[in-house]
This record gives structure tokens, sequence and C-alpha cells, in this order.
């Protein structure tokens, strides 16, 4: 008998769980996430992968631990797990969506537009990218006339730097047979400001592209702010051409 009041009480407690996530599902629909709290998306989330368990509470706790939706989920897994009642698995899905939502634009830019300026550049690509919590370093192949051939991911790592493969990028930029490329790599927790190392892998790469008739058009850094440093608008692409032409002219 206690057994079934036991029972009883538990599936009550899932009923009143499951009726207030269809009033959320059907608050959101119709105001298609307008005017919504960030606590409200957070718990439709939560929703998603916590079963039998009420994430109104966890999604104010997340909130009030970290401060927002955006800083929930640029959180790591292990900060994440911190926070009582957040497994592994909710972790994961939380840390994770902002890759997602990262794929999914960079999947929707399937024309190939022409790229003449930095601004061209960031609206291309940096804006897909800025705001992820891992460095990732991408190539853009292009032709003659500016047009986009393709691009591709070449490298990821940490929030701090990427390791750069010269010959797999030349590689992957001859197989396109590209006549020009971009270079971009986002930098997610500094300035948009240059590294020494960046700076160093961009002429080294410069030099690496020219050998193959290939021209480095330029190369961007965007930080979380939605900022950019672009190489050639800050005249260090034509210093390495001139530095080029120089060094080609004294082997002559």
């Amino acid at each position: 008998m206690r057994f079934r009041d036991s029972y009883d009480k538990d599936t009550q407690m899932l009923n009143i769980h499951e009726g207030h996530r269809i009033r959320l599902r059907k608050r959101l629909e119709e105001s298609n996430f307008a005017n919504v709290d960030d606590y409200q998306c957070l718990e439709y989330l939560l929703t998603l992968c916590v079963r039998r368990k009420d994430t109104n509470e966890l999604a104010h706790t997340l909130i009030n631990t970290f401060g927002s939706l955006a800083n929930v989920l640029e959180a790591s897994i292990e900060d994440l797990q911190l926070v009582k009642g957040i497994t592994y698995n909710m972790a994961y899905f939380l840390h994770f969506l902002p890759q997602i939502f990262a794929k999914y634009k960079l999947s929707k830019k399937t024309a190939k537009p022409v790229l003449t300026c930095p601004q061209d550049i960031f609206n291309y690509l940096g804006e897909c990218i800025y705001h992820l919590p891992n460095e990732e370093f991408y190539l853009i192949c292009m032709d003659n006339s500016n047009k986009v051939i393709c691009k591709t991911e070449i490298a990821n790592g940490g929030n701090s730097q990427v390791a750069i493969d010269t010959r797999k990028i030349v590689k992957y930029a001859l197989k396109a047979r590209a006549n020009k490329v971009i270079l971009l790599h986002n930098h997610p927790t500094a300035s948009c400001e240059p590294s020494e190392e960046d700076i160093a892998t961009t002429k080294r790469l410069f030099f690496a592209f020219h050998i193959d008739g290939i021209y480095l058009f330029d190369h961007m850094i965007v930080n979380n702010e939605e900022h950019y440093y672009s190489f050639a608008h800050e005249g260090l692409i034509e210093k390495y051409e001139k530095e080029s032409e120089n060094l080609f002219k004294s082997e002559d």
C-alpha cells in the first residue's frame, strides 16, 4: 500500500512537470521567442535533455550563477558541472550549442560572393565565428575576381592558439585552383590585435602561397565583441608583398 502511495505521488509530480512544459512550449511558439526572458529560453533547452525534473528552478540557478544566457552557453563544461543538478550530459549539451549555431550559420553560406574589403570578409565568415569559445582557423579560396570558390576550417584548438600546418593549407588552396586566399580566425578571450605568432605565421604563409603563385589577399582576426583586425587594412600584406618583390629581385 505504501508503494502504491509513493507511485501515485511520483506520477502526480510527473504530470505537473509535463503540464508546465507544455505551457512553456506553447508560450514560446506563440511568441516566436520574442520578449522571452533568458531563463525561459534556458528552461526550454533544459527540457530537451532533462526528464522527470523541474527545469524552472535549475534555469534560474544557472542564470543567477553565470549572469545571462550567453554566459551560460559560453561557460566550460567543468564550470557548468559545479552547479548543483547539472550532469555531464547536460553541461555538454549547453556548452556546444554555440558551436552548433555557428555551423548552422556557416551551412547557410552557400552563395559565393565577391570579397573586396574587410567588411565583406567579416560579413561572409567573421560573424559566424566571432563568438566561439575556442579558436578556429579558416581558409577562403577565391578566383582572380575575388569571387569565393570555397572555404574550409583548417585548424581548431583551445582559447588562445591553434597549430597551423603550412603545407596542408597551401595544398588545399592549390587543389581548389585558387588565385587568391584569405585567412580568418577568432580570438575567443583576447583582443583582435595579432600576437607575434599571428604575425610570424601570416608572413610565413604569404611567402609559401607566393611561391606557388597564390596571393594572400588578407588575414582577419575577430574577437568576441565583433571587432576585427585586417592585415591588409593595416598595411602588413602590402609590406610582405614588397619584401617578396625585393627578395626575388635580389635572387635574379
